[in-house]
């Protein structure tokens, strides 16, 4: 019976050096999932902002008459680059299982992948896909200015015309226990183009919302060349918004798995506590019991 209490208490002190693991971690990704979540809401203004400044120039243009902006142009090749964001860390629940589970049924042979994350690099590392490992650790070194460097680097790709698509597959954020991983087309533009044209066919129509801005918008010195500016910024804004949500799914996932792990540690010690408890019990009767059965037998032997 010792033996068995010995073990049962080493199990116990085993659990509760593994739940001062998790609640520490559980600590750091808390603080992290409110930097992020700052980051996040601050950044919303600016990516809306961009977003309505790129409809407006793009619903100015005619595109019967100008030469087509590359990041709209689309091209016949069947090859995609798929730039996938992944974690560089563990831990974190199904953060980056969900992502593997969407986005390799989808992958052909001749496609590419621009990899975000070390858990991205190594599920694809013995793939059979060309892969990019430049930004493997962009978001340990994440600002604006590296994520801009980024998309001139797979704009430059998407130049060379050997790609139909660029697209991006992130973590988005809805709420600190519900996070979806999605794809979001970078490049070519995912621009509705029929709306486009239909506002062209009548001179008294705007696809812009005129109760909004209360004026027609003048571009300098044309809505093509404007669109050459605002179209690469739109894009840089999306990518740092969208990696935002990533990072801030991440950390939240991560607080939410070390949550239930802390969780389930308390029920299993709670559960080995009982355990030990009735054992020790049952040793110390044990005990009494064989005390006051020689002592009775001692009783007997004097009798």
């Amino acid at each position: 019976m010792s033996d068995s209490l010995v073990a049962t208490k080493r199990r116990i002190q085993t659990i509760q050096s593994t739940e001062k693991i998790t609640k520490a971690m559980k600590l750091v990704a808390s603080v992290k999932y409110q930097k992020w979540r700052k980051m996040y809401e601050a950044n919303k203004g600016y990516t809306q902002g961009m977003e309505e400044v790129m409809n407006i120039t793009v619903d100015s243009m005619d595109f019967s008459k100008i030469k087509t902006p590359a990041c709209l142009q689309h091209f016949s090749d069947t090859k995609n680059l798929y730039i996938i964001v992944t974690s560089s860390l563990g831990l974190c629940g199904s953060y980056n299982y969900n992502i593997f589970r969407m986005i390799d049924p989808l992958l052909k042979p001749d496609d590419e992948l621009l990899l975000i994350g070390q858990k991205g690099y190594i599920h694809y590392k013995e793939s059979k896909y060309i892969h990019h490992d430049d930004y493997l650790s962009l978001m340990d070194q994440f600002t604006y200015n590296n994520v801009k460097a980024m998309r001139h680097y797979f704009y430059r790709l998407y130049r060379t015309q050997l790609y139909k698509t660029v697209t991006l597959v992130y973590t988005e954020y809805r709420n600190s226990l519900s996070f979806v991983t999605t794809m979001k087309q970078l490049l070519p533009l995912d621009i509705d183009k029929k709306k486009i044209i239909s506002s062209q066919d009548d001179d008294d129509v705007t696809s812009y919302d005129d109760e909004m801005i209360g004026y027609e918008p003048i571009f300098d010195p044309s809505p093509e060349a404007v669109a050459d500016l605002v179209l690469p910024h739109y894009i840089d804004a999306t990518l740092y918004s969208k990696l935002i949500e990533s990072e801030l799914s991440e950390q939240s996932s991560r607080r939410n798995a070390m949550e239930t792990a802390t969780d389930s540690a308390d029920k299993i010690k709670d559960s080995l506590k009982i355990v030990y408890n009735k054992a020790r019990q049952g040793a110390i009767t044990q005990e009494i019991t064989e005390v006051v059965s020689g002592a009775n037998a001692g009783k007997d032997d004097d009798d």
